[in-house]
């Protein structure tokens, strides 16, 4: 049996110096005046809370002027940064099977200033110095949800759904719950491995009939809550606004996909969601809870 695979790394733990020009040339930026040291960075997206979560630390510059003024400049210098550290740690996010934010804006540059805007939605929470007073630090938190994901949405109104002709016994659920927290074959390779989140992941039966490819949504879906929500906890209640009282429950049969993200479900439970018209309209408003393994909604 192949060994499991652990989930991709959105961001490692950022301890470096950022470079100031390479950042410009990709963001659209302008140099900014040398400083003695650049921003530590620590950045993790946390698919849970659908949240980019990032976090500055600046050391005072201890030679000039009183405390408050130096951490004032400290703070600042955590301002002019922030919107280039917030384009960096979101490069490697994966968006669906095949392309991270990276790839994206590789295809498209314009994207790259579009995604420096993102920093003007963050939350920014209080600052707060150490004991000595020698540096400081800020936690941002920037939405995936509805700016992000816009970015991504190619079409105006959704593609027509398969639909099943013959008659098959099904009832009226109001959402859908896949678990999958355990390693799943990976089609196509004779790995397992742990499902990888993503923006814009799809969803197939075991013969690839598409049950829900990401221009199926409903934009309008999308720029809500996403394709799907992703949770390490079996509490159904905390979900209740999405999948509702009766959400069909399926188990995963296998990850698909270049990167591990789209979900592989059974045939018979494909054609129980593709059978009925009020069911079909659950996948398209993104009314589907995916249950991942423990450490698998936060990538660092």
């Amino acid at each position: 049996m192949s060994r499991p695979v652990q989930p991709g790394t959105l961001t490692s733990t950022l301890s470096r110096r950022l470079s100031v020009v390479v950042l410009a040339v990709l963001c659209g930026g302008t140099l900014a005046a040398q400083v003695d040291h650049t921003p530590e960075v620590s950045s993790a997206i946390n698919w849970q809370t659908s949240t980019l979560e990032v976090t500055l630390t600046q050391r005072v510059d201890m030679t000039a002027g009183n405390a408050p003024a130096r951490l004032h400049r400290a703070q600042q210098q955590i301002e002019r940064e922030f919107g280039s550290v917030l384009f960096t740690s979101l490069l490697p996010l994966q968006i669906d099977s095949v392309r991270t934010v990276e790839d994206a804006v590789r295809d498209r540059p314009e994207l790259a200033a579009r995604i420096r805007e993102l920093a003007e939605k963050a939350e920014r929470q209080v600052p707060r110095p150490d004991l000595q007073m020698s540096q400081i630090t800020r936690r941002h938190l920037v939405p995936i949800f509805p700016d992000l994901a816009e970015l991504f949405i190619g079409h105006r109104i959704p593609f027509r759904m398969e639909r099943v002709i013959e008659w098959i016994p099904t009832e009226t659920f109001t959402g859908v719950v896949i678990h999958a927290a355990d390693p799943l074959p990976h089609r196509g390779t004779g790995e397992n491995v742990y499902l990888t989140p993503a923006l814009l992941p799809e969803i197939f039966d075991t013969e690839l009939r598409p049950v829900l490819e990401q221009d199926m949504l409903n934009p309008e879906a999308i720029r809500r809550w996403g394709v799907v929500a992703y949770t390490e906890d079996y509490d159904e209640d905390v979900w209740r606004n999405r999948i509702g009282a009766n959400p069909l429950r399926l188990m995963a049969r296998e990850a698909f996909g270049v990167v591990p993200t789209d979900i592989v479900i059974g045939r018979e439970d494909a054609n129980l969601l593709l059978s009925s018209s009020h069911n079909r309209e659950l996948l398209r408003e993104g009314r589907i809870l995916v249950i991942v393994g423990p450490g698998q909604t936060t990538a660092r």
